[in-house]
């Protein structure tokens, strides 16, 4: 090991790091019998100087059956991350740096202690990414430390961010398809809704020749929040793979019930589907989702009273409405308008609320403010697109590509004249 250890330094010195990456993997059978001896290596290499051959020793010690003291492997690894050089990380030991990762991840989650990994995880992003738009294979790790941790604002930096390129590490349907499921789960915890309904609808409309448990899982909170922001099933986009209907919507049964119940806007019946499937739902760990179904229904019928009333006693409401009480509708009212869904004054002491129209007329430095960063984000979205439709015409595979498809769809147009 001492010679593994002098070896790599010099490998290091030269910076020539094609040939410490292949002198590593040479090395693997004999550091591999001297396993008792890695942990020696690795403290007498330098994560800064000499990363690839620390990352190197720890990837062998992961093979092994027992990686021994917990804590003394998270501090190496943390060591890693923190000072390793990006250089050498991205130059040749990006696969290796990500299975290291990959691999802490696991270990936290199973043992519980995600929110320790957040801070490495996200500083290991830095490390392997080309720049902030795109995705590498650790984001979906980052936000399942995120969620297990339920410690959800780290992980908006990462989402808030369009995705314009893809690492070549992380060019695998799990990868993609998890990123946007788990944050997903991260806009629907922090209540961002419409946006976590976008995410979910991205994880079903990835073209995919078969669907898998993570699109099943998507749709079906696709359609819960369909049904919660629009009081309706979104129709998918033209583009969606034709398995998605047919072979997703079969296994979603619950889920339409629910929906039609809800567009009669009969609250006995959605109340009575989601009691009916409450084991699926339970299964499916949406049972939070649906209560908030249930209430979003009671606050869309308090809507239509505000077209209807000037001003109602909050007894005639609870009635109308199906509340229990009056105490109830009071409770319905001050969300709604807290949270701006509804203009209302209450009179507690005469049991009465009264109805009033939107008082923003919209001409407020603060609407401007959001109108002006809309613009900018729209102009920075069309520069995007100006510059990846630039790159795809002259890229080589995708022109010659393009080019046998029109080539075939000639062919085809000759044979249909010759068949008529």
């Amino acid at each position: 090991m001492e010679d593994f250890v002098t070896a790599v330094k010099v490998f290091c010195q030269d910076q020539n790091w094609k040939g410490l990456g292949d002198y590593i993997n040479e090395s693997v059978p004999l550091i591999t019998k001297n396993a008792s001896k890695i942990d020696s290596a690795i403290s007498a290499l330098d994560a800064k100087d000499h990363t690839l051959g620390y990352l190197g020793l720890i990837v062998i010690k992961l093979s092994l059956p027992n990686i021994g003291d917990f804590e003394l492997f998270f501090n190496q690894v943390a060591q890693l991350i923190e000072g390793g050089c990006q250089t050498q990380i991205q130059s040749q030991g990006v696969d290796k740096f990500t299975h290291i990762c990959h691999c802490l991840v696991k270990i936290l989650v199973e043992q519980r202690k995600a929110f320790r990994g957040i801070y490495l995880i996200d500083q290991a992003i830095q490390k392997i990414q080309e720049s902030p738009s795109q995705l590498t294979s650790l984001h979906p790790d980052f936000l399942q430390l995120c969620l297990v941790a339920k410690c959800m604002k780290p992980g908006i930096k990462y989402l808030n961010i369009d995705i314009a390129s893809i690492q070549e590490s992380a060019k695998d349907a799990k990868i993609f398809l998890l990123y946007y499921y788990y944050g997903g789960m991260v806009y629907l915890a922090l209540k961002q809704y419409e946006k976590a309904l976008f995410f979910f609808q991205v994880a079903v409309t990835t073209p995919c020749m078969v669907i898998s448990q993570i699109m099943l899982e998507a749709y079906k909170k696709f359609l819960l929040l369909s049904i919660f922001i629009h009081g309706k099933i979104v129709a998918l986009p033209k583009y969606t793979s034709s398995v998605v209907s047919r072979y997703l919507k079969p296994l979603s049964n619950a889920y339409w019930e629910l929906a039609d119940a809800y567009s009669k806007h009969d609250a006995d019946g959605v109340t009575a589907i989601a009691n009916k499937h409450q084991q699926t739902f339970q299964n499916d760990n949406n049972v939070g989702i649906v209560k908030q179904v249930i209430s979003s229904l009671t606050k869309k019928r308090i809507q239509k009273l505000t077209k209807t009333f000037l001003t109602l006693s909050l007894v005639d409401m609870a009635s109308r409405v199906k509340l229990r009480n009056a105490d109830e509708a009071e409770k319905y009212l001050l969300e709604m308008i807290e949270d701006g869904s509804i203009y209302a004054t209450i009179d507690q002491q005469a049991g009465m609320v009264s109805f009033q129209n939107n008082p923003d007329r919209f001409n407020s430095n603060n609407v401007l403010e959001k109108i002006h960063s809309e613009m900018e984000k729209c102009i920075r979205m069309n520069e995007q697109l100006i510059t990846m439709d630039n790159d795809m015409q002259q890229n080589q595979q995708y022109v010659h590509k393009m080019m046998s498809m029109t080539h075939l769809d000639d062919t085809n147009r000759v044979e249909e004249i010759m068949m008529d």
